[in-house]
């Protein structure tokens, strides 16, 4: 049941996913960023950043499945992931350079994407050496992209309506420590079930912070 579940948690938060959360939370807790009036304009730049960032990767993992290039979806071996890291790589940096000079873009979200083109370049470099975690990696960008937000945005609550039941208030520090704890339980599941080691789970995490500091001063400073 345990294993179960986090197979679950794996796929929803899969590192694909990161940047579609990124995206998400952006929206809930400063959605002025994107100044878009037109609503077709929002939906078609909102369209390419989901199809470059999760769409296109996925089909393009599915498609070396099928054709047996990879043994699993999780490519748990360091050989299996080198093709899949190189498209990932190219469709993520294809997306920031269609986004950087696109007035529509907020920085923060260009920050945001160099910081995971980035952190798969790292990874990709990484995994010549050692099985890194690529679940760590991009759970460790999105806590990192929480905390730049908190640092960042002067408001740090949004409300969300629930039909029949009401409005909430939710405080950006509740994702934060939600972030945390999903870390960790992939985490534990990474190390109990697949056989991953300390520095590979704590190396991963690592590269997905560092990478989104490191664009958060590349496109600010």
């Amino acid at each position: 049941m345990v294993k179960i579940f986090s197979q679950l948690l794996a796929v929803l938060f899969h590192p694909l996913t990161i940047v579609l959360y990124s995206l998400l939370l952006l929206q809930l807790f400063n959605p002025y960023e994107f100044i878009i009036e037109n609503e077709k304009e929002k939906v078609i730049i909102f369209m390419l950043i989901g199809m470059l960032s999760l769409g296109f990767p996925l089909i393009a993992l599915a498609s070396m499945h099928f054709l047996d290039i990879t043994k699993g979806m999780e490519m748990t071996a360091k050989q299996e992931r080198i093709v899949p890291l190189i498209i990932a790589a190219m469709f993520y940096l294809w997306l920031y350079i269609n986004i950087r000079s696109n007035t529509y873009v907020p920085e923060i979200f260009s920050s945001i994407v160099l910081g995971a083109t980035l952190a798969i370049f790292i990874a990709f470099f990484i995994n010549n050496f050692s099985k890194i975690h690529l679940h760590s990696v991009g759970m460790g960008s999105l806590v990192m992209v929480i905390a730049i937000f908190m640092v960042v945005f002067p408001i740090h609550q949004c409300q969300v309506e629930l039909p029949s039941i009401g409005v909430f208030e939710i405080d950006i520090s509740l994702f934060l420590i939600i972030a945390i704890l999903l870390t960790g339980t992939l985490a534990y599941a990474a190390k109990r079930y697949y056989k991953y080691h300390d520095q590979d789970i704590y190396g991963g995490a690592f590269v997905g912070v560092v990478s989104q500091i490191l664009a958060f001063m590349i496109v600010y400073v």
